[in-house]
């Protein structure tokens, strides 16, 4: 059996709609990417370089694992997920969730404590839906 092509139906015929809503979403976490409030997060979980290297001037603490690590090793997370955007009724509430204006509505997480978290989130969803589609 072959395999099943997805039409393309965006951008004159070039993207499946998987490919247009990634896009989207993409376009938008890029856009929101120095939102203030993360950025004050960020600042929040900061500290003068401990580091003998004296190159690296601040440190951030990891809001799961406590370690401190150079900018390059954390990221901002929401602390409330974004969640799919992959039709036009998600849109507002994934922009709602992206803009959050409180600072404790994000937190800086290692890279290793944000891909569990991320993991963890996808894992819940996936058990979600098949509890769903057991009263269907």
């Amino acid at each position: 059996m072959g395999k099943v092509l997805k039409k393309r139906l965006y951008n004159g015929g070039t993207m499946t709609e998987s490919m247009y809503w990634s896009r989207i979403r993409s376009a938008l976490r890029s856009a929101f990417r120095y939102w203030v409030p993360a950025q004050n997060a960020l600042n929040k979980a900061s500290r003068k370089s401990q580091n003998v290297n004296t190159k690296i001037k601040k440190e951030y603490q990891c809001n799961k694992c406590k370690e401190w690590y150079k900018r390059s090793e954390v990221e901002i997370d929401h602390v409330v997920e974004c969640g799919s955007l992959k039709k036009y009724s998600e849109l507002v509430p994934f922009l709602k969730k992206l803009t959050v204006e409180d600072v404790n509505g994000f937190q800086v997480l290692c890279k290793p404590c944000h891909k569990e978290k991320g993991l963890l989130y996808k894992k819940e969803k996936k058990q979600q839906k098949r509890r769903c589609s057991d009263f269907s």
